[in-house]
């Protein structure tokens, strides 16, 4: 077939309103993020909730038994959402704030949200709003514009209604906003980006390079990647569904990446292990260096983007999963044990998905993901409890203290080996250390430091290993309590 000068001019200005459609579509989303995020997800949930993959595994299912079957809550009344953050990737990615912003596709009460979460109405700079004791604030931008908050700070909420009210311009940094027009619902559904301009600390850096098996002892090789990695820009996942999950993972930085050479893959695994959250299913991707930036492509399991998107995730789904139950009446224990088996399979599937942070030994080659044992502590705590057993809901809040708990003993790991560090006397390249007569020559400073980071590492490793026994004690003992008190299998 011809193609005439008018035909090829008709096919350009409609591909140009598609991709102008594409990158404005998330505009009225991201009005209302204030500038002091950093950190953007924002999902085409229509496009998710289509794909293939989804519609076998039953992500859109309302059911009860579907609450963490999903890598990502995704309340099917929105087509469109976006989570923003401020966090500090240098302090286990504690987060200032979190709000989202979801397009409605239908209309959600704040009355059926306060039901549903065990909250209460309130109204916030005239704006009809929901406290609930997830810590969160929802509040109704407009019939179509939910907004939620974590923490539920409310003068923050206000603030931020405020802002949302008056702003009509795109507030976040160029490299977030970049990241958003990806989003098409083809190519790509969802986007996971953090801007790191300026985070990263040069005494931290330093002392990594010298430690790091990749420039240990090559200084000029030390100082080259130093260069690169002060300019570090970002770091950006995109992810397509179809019948898999398929993520491209791209570092940027302000300076060529061609010095980083065969070792880029194991520089960034070494870093997302460090910060600790790396995933066995990067491991298996493939690297390639793109002028300034660092690309790994590869497929992602249900199991690892649940991981990767526990960084940022609605703080319940409580609202959209349960606005339309009820409470059971004190004989119906058929509600309770359905309730009851939904949450203990929930927790399950999470521990599913940590099992191989407690049971290998892993910490000799790698820092435990302690961010994804706080983060998945705290989805414990956001189930649906509606209609739940209280003796398995005390299990549960067990659970997720037990996981915190070996966090917080993962990071004071780290913590207390860089205090000993600090504190080790030296000159030059070699360790002094006090034998209570004077100060002798021992050993290496590096041999020092070694022996010292496996010390700290023993001591969490321990606690890891008896937390986690504790975990499979309680867990074989709820599941025999519950099937022999309902009659059913959990």
């Amino acid at each position: 077939m011809k193609l005439t000068i008018k035909s090829f001019v008709f096919i350009l200005l409609l591909l140009s309103a598609e991709t102008a459609d594409a990158q404005g579509r998330f505009d009225e989303l991201l009005y209302r993020v204030p500038s002091s995020a950093n950190s953007l997800m924002v999902i085409d949930v229509k496009a998710v909730h289509s794909s293939p993959l989804a519609v076998k595994e039953g992500w859109m299912d309302r059911h009860e038994a579907n609450f963490v079957n999903e890598p990502c809550i995704l309340p099917p009344e929105s087509d469109r959402l976006i989570i923003a953050s401020q966090m500090n990737p240098n302090q286990d990615f504690k987060q200032a704030w979190e709000g989202t912003v979801i397009s409605l596709t239908e209309p959600l009460s704040m009355r059926s949200i306060a039901r549903a979460e065990g909250g209460y109405l309130d109204e916030i700079e005239g704006q009809p709003a929901a406290w609930t004791p997830s810590d969160a604030y929802f509040v109704s931008f407009d019939p179509k514009t939910l907004g939620v908050m974590y923490p539920a700070h409310r003068q923050a909420i206000s603030r931020w209604v405020d802002f949302g009210r008056e702003n009509r311009t795109v507030k976040v940094s160029t490299y977030l906003k970049e990241a958003v027009e990806v989003v098409d619902g083809r190519n790509t559904q969802i986007v996971l980006a953090l801007d790191l301009k300026d985070v990263v600390m040069p005494h931290r850096l330093q002392e990594a390079l010298k430690e790091s098996d990749l420039t240990k002892g090559k200084e000029s090789k030390q100082r080259e990647w130093a260069k690169i990695i002060s300019g570090i820009r970002g770091i950006t996942l995109t992810v397509q569904i179809d019948d898999a999950i398929h993520s491209t993972l791209k570092i940027d930085f302000s300076e060529n990446t061609a010095p980083f050479g065969k070792d880029a893959k194991a520089l960034v695994l070494s870093v997302l292990n460090k910060y600790g959250v790396g995933i066995e299913d990067i491991e298996k991707w493939k690297a390639s260096l793109q002028g300034y930036s660092i690309e790994m492509k590869g497929d992602l399991s249900t199991k690892g983007m649940r991981k990767i998107f526990s960084l940022l995730e609605l703080p319940s789904s409580k609202f959209s999963s349960l606005k339309d139950k009820t409470p059971a009446a004190d004989d119906d224990t058929q509600s309770v044990a359905k309730a009851s088996q939904a949450y203990y399979n929930s927790i399950t599937t999470l521990l599913d998905d940590l099992r191989n942070e407690f049971k290998t030994n892993q910490d000799a080659r790698r820092t435990m993901s302690s961010v994804y044992l706080d983060r998945y502590g705290r989805r414990i705590d956001r189930l649906p409890i509606l209609n739940v057993d209280d003796e398995l809901l005390a299990y549960g809040a067990s659970v997720a203290e037990t996981l915190r708990s070996t966090s917080v003993a993962a990071k004071a790991g780290g913590v207390n080996s860089g205090v000993r560090k600090s504190q080790n006397r030296g000159y030059g390249n070699y360790s002094y250390q006090y034998n209570g007569n004077g100060y002798y020559n021992g050993r290496s400073m590096s041999s020092v430091r070694t022996q010292i980071g496996r010390e700290e590492q023993g001591k969490s490793t321990k606690i890891r290993f008896n937390n986690w026994k504790e975990i499979e004690d309680a867990s074989a003992a709820i599941r025999i309590e519950m099937t022999r008190k309902y009659k059913v299998e959990f």
